[in-house]
């Protein structure tokens, strides 16, 4: 039997149909996490997130990753509470918070060993006079 071109092209949509579907299939299925449950609501407030980086950036104070080490140190020239926030964009359920507090001279260490390799947000978050301020730090697990 000889194949002619009607047939070919019949065969090619056929194949080309079979691929849409298996696509459309693929991407329906995979998990997509957004940034955070409460996105939207977020995004209505965003201008607090400015004004609170902007007034953390008023404090001086220092973050470093120490990659040898693993570890995140903040230090500050005054006392500081609050809380340190780890976000992973690839998975939501590795997002975690830890309370941290600077006294005097000595930085707050906190040793990143167990945390899973990939990119990570590190964000410092403290009240001063009632003012809400943050600093964050972008790391890179190895």
């Amino acid at each position: 039997m000889k194949i002619n071109w009607g047939h070919k092209l019949v065969f090619f949509t056929v194949i080309f149909m079979l691929f849409i579907i298996y696509m459309v299939y693929t991407i329906s299925t995979q998990k997509v996490d957004l940034v955070d449950k409460n996105y939207y609501e977020r995004g209505i407030k965003y201008q607090d997130e400015i004004n609170k980086f902007d007034a953390g950036s008023s404090v001086s104070h220092h973050i470093e990753y120490n990659d040898t080490t693993r570890s995140l140190s903040f230090a500050a020239k005054q006392a500081i509470a609050g809380t340190l926030y780890f976000y992973r964009a690839g998975d939501e359920k590795l997002d975690f918070n830890v309370p941290f507090s600077v006294e005097g001279e000595a930085p707050y260490i906190y040793n990143t060993g167990q945390l899973t390799k990939g990119v990570w947000k590190a964000t410092f978050e403290w009240k001063i006079s009632d003012k809400l301020m943050a600093s964050e730090k972008p790391i890179v697990i190895k």
